[in-house]
């Protein structure tokens, strides 16, 4: 992250997202849109996914990995070792970088709050 202020507004949208609060969630985006996060493509990659979750979380559809996850510890450690493994193994693009930063960064987000809970 560039700043303690996007990464909070990030908290922020996982935190509304959870929540159900998905007015909210969507509000905390902006400033996330407008912050410098390097390059434009990992940038471009990074909201996407974060869009994605949101659309995915609103609709429910059990089909969907965010709906169907399994949200116990091990298996969260598990994905966000995956999609940290995608992005430093150096053969991707900026966004698909970005794409599964966002996605690690969500896992942690849980594995946090599952610790605090």
């Amino acid at each position: 992250m560039s700043s303690k202020k996007t990464r909070d507004d990030i908290i922020s949208f996982f935190e509304n997202l959870f929540s159900r609060r998905f007015s909210e969630a969507e509000k905390t985006l902006i400033p996330v849109r407008e912050k410098d996060l390097g390059n434009a493509e990992f940038k471009e990659g990074y909201l996407n996914a974060l869009e994605g979750l949101l659309v995915s979380y609103r609709s429910g559809d059990e089909r969907d990995f965010m709906n169907k996850a399994e949200t116990d510890t091990k298996s969260m450690n598990s994905y966000k070792k995956q999609f940290r493994d995608f992005v430093k193994d150096g053969i991707h693009s900026q966004f698909d970088i970005g794409y599964f930063m966002a996605w690690s960064d969500l896992m942690q987000y849980r594995v946090d709050t599952k610790k605090k809970s």
